[in-house]
């Protein structure tokens, strides 16, 4: 499309090469490129520089904190030119939204929700454990890793609304602004 910030074929800093576009919204679009130092596959998650609003400064931020955790992409790379900011990260396979809309009733079975629920509750777990609450849990934000040895592995994404939620020293901190009732 005329509008994408990359295209295939275009190189990020020497080292990933975009194969296709997989994704895209308010937040920035997802591509799917080749890291050719590592060669594998990977996600080159971006926004543009002129965006007024930048959330990939967060994401990059709780990104790098939950590294070494379960449930996590791992963290490969992140920059800015003049026309956009990026991250690089493994690339997953498809995110619980799309696999739920493919089955054949248009829902999981209860035995596959469990499976897929407790690895959603490890993965809140640890953000929570490293100072951050997710703000967008949704099955279009968890994915199934890719790879035959992680297929049945749920992995937490997006974390551009992510906000650390303790100080410094680990304690809870207090609200600021206005704290207003969704319903009122």
């Amino acid at each position: 499309m005329a509008d994408d910030l990359l295209y295939p074929g275009a190189i990020v800093k020497d080292r990933w090469k975009v194969t296709r576009k997989i994704g895209g919204g308010g937040f920035g679009e997802i591509y799917e490129a080749m890291d050719q130092v590592l060669e594998e596959a990977v996600a080159v998650k971006l926004e543009s520089a002129a965006q007024p609003k930048q959330v990939l400064k967060m994401e990059v931020a709780v990104l790098k904190k939950l590294q070494g955790r379960e449930h996590v992409c791992k963290f490969i790379g992140c920059g800015r030119n003049d026309q956009f900011n990026y991250v690089v990260m493994s690339l997953q396979g498809k995110n619980l939204a799309e696999l739920r809309r493919a089955q054949p009733r248009g829902t999981f079975t209860v035995n596959t929700m469990l499976r897929l629920g407790v690895q959603i509750l490890e993965a809140i777990e640890s953000i929570h454990d490293v100072g951050f609450l997710h703000r967008d849990v949704k099955p279009s934000n968890f994915a199934m890793g890719r790879l035959t040895n992680t297929c049945r592995k749920v992995y937490m994404l997006d974390f551009g609304l992510a906000r650390q939620y303790t100080n410094s020293q680990g304690q809870v901190r207090t609200v600021s602004g206005n704290v207003k009732c969704p319903c009122c």
